[in-house]
């Protein structure tokens, strides 16, 4: 009988436990920054104030203003270049690149999946891109999909650029970022 209760007790300390340390995994931004270019002066889209943003619990916040400088019309391509790092940083290798063609598509989609963020942009992002001083307003991005990859043991950097394809080909924009993803436990 006591050796059964023992049994029973360790294995509700190991349950409460759990509750109270569980591990999860979490996205955490290290730099957010323009790239650093030579055309980054000719760049449409600026950021006077820099990057004003948090990340926690795998949710990237943004605030503050940004300037766009010129009309700004499709055809856009947003193309995201990755590199995965050693921890230390000393070694990096190409990973992948993505491009996502027509980025107004997505921008003028009011029930599309970035909808909501970027619906939080006052005035009202949509293409077009007009001239003028942009808000974030409670912008946030959900980072937790990034949690259902095996990308944990590794630094991650990426340039985000939005690129224009029309008559005159040129860098919109550009942010560079570095990130992790790691196990951390929660209380």
């Amino acid at each position: 009988m006591f050796k059964c209760s023992t049994q029973i007790t360790l294995v509700l300390l190991l349950l409460i436990e759990s509750d109270y340390c569980a591990r999860v995994k979490e996205f955490r931004g290290e730099k957010v920054a323009t790239c650093v270019t030579p055309n980054t002066d000719d760049y449409s889209i600026v950021f006077p104030n820099g990057w004003n943003y948090s990340i926690s619990s795998n949710k990237a916040n943004f605030y503050g203003n940004f300037i766009i400088k010129e009309v700004i019309e499709e055809p856009i391509d947003l193309i995201i270049i990755s590199n995965r790092c050693t921890l230390d940083m000393k070694n990096c290798e190409p990973f992948n690149k993505f491009t996502l063609p027509r980025i107004c598509t997505y921008l003028n989609d009011e029930k599309g999946v970035f909808a909501l963020f970027f619906n939080s942009v006052e005035p009202r992002f949509h293409c077009p891109l007009k001239p003028g001083v942009y808000e974030f307003r409670d912008s946030v991005i959900d980072l937790s999909f990034f949690t259902n990859f095996r990308l944990e043991g590794y630094r991650w950097t990426a340039s985000i650029k939005l690129v224009s394809k029309g008559k005159i080909k040129k860098d919109i924009f550009c942010l560079y970022a570095q990130c992790i993803v790691s196990w951390v436990r929660k209380s």
